[in-house]
């Protein structure tokens, strides 16, 4: 069985001048329906049938037959049926005849070769006539009919329970030989082939231009973290809230000793996930673009496995050694010195749930009247009863609200109840456990105290006031909590005694104009603008990296 592929190609364009031959995502428009056409198993050959010396220029090179079109056939007014024609006339009677005629459009670059091959399956298998490209176009539409605008349904449903309505996308249509002439290409037993909206795109305009490119810079983004109460659920909320920010793309998670209510995050945010033993990643990683760890550190040999596989690698917050490997580092917590290019430090390149981006920061008041105590998912000090005992006094003094926030993984909550009512300030205390809107909860907050994770950067994109603890040699490391002017940093857990964060929070409470001091010197704006910079850094390296201009 004989396919002949017939492209047609003008060079008079109207919409987008020399629109065949720009240069689409680095490419002339005109040669991904050529290589798609090429790679197919069933297409015998291709002819560009065209009236213009810069396409033949450009698809010369290529390997098709090309077919100087009559200058009868190259005007504006001239329909694809004698221009279709005449290519198979040519073709057959300067080489062999064929069975089956394909026109295949040059605006449709998305097209791939496995749809293609499906819809020739289809017409050969079924015994069909004529078969051509259509979308799925289902809406409630109105018509002009008469000079008037009338509806074009009988009854308003949803979009699911309408009639299906197609629309032609112009990519192909093939039909058997015998039904190819000057006026027309269709048999009488015609069918249609559905094809994916994003392979649906016919490039008319600027704007289908831009698109089309857009999507044809799509990458594969596979996010591998983890998250469990040992670690908490920190490194999942980062990887959900950028991979958000990355919609578009195709993004897919690998998950390592991972709990249920992570992967439950993952899931009702709609995306997809593997999981398994990190040996099985190695596998999986090979079909994606780039690989964004965020797991705390990396061991040499995970690092030298995914090197292998080239892919671009991002690290999130990894101190080890084998982040060098990476070729992009961002560390919005801990900073090094005298760091290489591509290890991007700092508060600016912190990830902020959405959440944090749309409520607006806090204002400032002159009386404290709320305070909120949270230190992380796990709390493994628990930091959060030593805080509630030492704001007793104040609490019942001064008519304080206590905000208490633990995560998942806080397993002293029946102890932090007892010793609540223990000491009488159960009607000035608010427990909640697995916040949902943390931005939410954060609202109205005067005054609050916390670990050195990432929590001090969403109190900071609120405006307000942070007394800090680090909870391990690690969180010590954090450089914003420590030398930032709106946080009172008072060391280590295991140095932090009950009276001194009394005396540090009476002091806040007592002290309006060093409060103030403290609300000014918080950078909300440059935390809510975080996310773009990370986006920006990872995108930007990555096509600097494939263009073979990375360091």
């Amino acid at each position: 069985m004989k396919i002949l592929a017939i492209v047609p190609a003008r060079g008079g364009s109207k919409g987008i001048k020399k629109k065949n031959i720009r240069l689409l995502n680095n490419k002339p428009l005109i040669t991904y329906i050529i290589n798609t056409a090429k790679n197919s198993y069933y297409i015998t050959d291709i002819v560009v049938t065209t009236d213009n010396e810069d396409i033949i220029d450009v698809v010369k090179p290529i390997d098709v037959k090309i077919r100087k079109r009559p200058k009868n056939l190259a005007e504006d007014n001239i329909t694809l049926d004698p221009v279709i024609y005449d290519a198979y006339e040519w073709y057959k009677n300067n080489y062999s005849d064929v069975d089956y005629v394909i026109t295949l459009q040059p605006t449709s670059p998305l097209l791939t070769k496995e749809t293609l091959e499906k819809a020739i399956q289809y017409i050969i298998v079924q015994n069909y006539d004529t078969v051509l490209s259509v979308v799925d176009n289902t809406h409630l539409s109105w018509k002009k009919e008469n000079k008037k605008i009338i509806p074009n349904y009988s009854e308003r449903l949803n979009r699911q329970w309408l009639p299906k309505i197609y629309k032609e996308t112009g990519a192909f249509l093939i039909s058997k030989k015998e039904f190819i002439s000057p006026n027309n290409r269709f048999g009488k037993k015609v069918s249609v082939f559905e094809v994916p909206p994003e392979e649906a795109i016919d490039i008319d305009t600027p704007l289908d231009w831009y698109i089309a490119e857009k999507i044809m810079q799509r990458l594969k983004i596979l996010f591998v973290t983890s998250g469990n109460s040992e670690i908490g659920m920190g490194h999942i909320y980062r990887t959900v809230t950028l991979a958000e920010t990355l919609i578009g793309h195709n993004i897919d998670f690998f998950l390592l000793n991972t709990s249920e209510y992570a992967k439950k995050i993952i899931s009702i945010n709609g995306f997809k996930y593997y999981e398994n033993d990190i040996d099985s990643l190695y596998k999986i990683a090979e079909k994606y673009d780039i690989i964004i760890n965020d797991f705390l550190d990396t061991s040499e040999e995970y690092m030298n496995n995914l090197k292998k596989l080239n892919n671009f690698i991002v690290n999130f917050e990894d101190l080890s050694g084998n982040s060098d490997k990476a070729n992009l580092v961002i560390n919005s917590l801990y900073e090094r010195f005298n760091v290489p290019s591509n290890h991007k430090y700092g508060y600016e390149y912190c990830v902020l749930r959405e959440n944090f981006l749309i409520t607006p920061p806090n204002k400032f008041k002159d009386k404290v009247k709320n305070i909120l105590i949270t230190f992380g998912g796990v709390d493994k000090n628990n930091l959060t009863l030593k805080s509630v005992i030492s704001l007793r006094k104040v609490v019942q003094e001064k008519n304080i609200k206590i905000k208490i926030i633990v995560g998942p993984g806080y397993k002293k909550l029946n102890e932090l109840n007892e010793s609540i009512l223990d000491i009488g300030i159960d009607k000035n205390v608010d427990i909640i456990q697995n916040v949902h809107n943390m931005a939410k909860e954060m609202q109205n907050i005067d005054l609050a105290l916390t670990s050195n994770g990432r929590t001090v950067y969403e109190l900071a994109s609120m405006r307000i006031p942070i007394i800090s603890i680090a909870q391990n040699d690690r969180e010590t490391l954090h450089t914003f909590a420590r030398y930032n002017e709106g946080v009172e940093y008072l060391g280590i857990a295991c140095n932090v005694k009950e009276e001194d964060i009394n005396k540090v929070v009476l002091d806040l409470i007592n002290n309006k104009e060093k409060r103030f001091y403290m609300y000014k010197n918080l950078p909300y704006n440059e935390l809510r603008n975080g996310i773009i910079r990370v986006k920006e850094e990872i995108i930007d390296n990555y096509w600097r990296w494939k263009n073979g201009k990375n360091w």
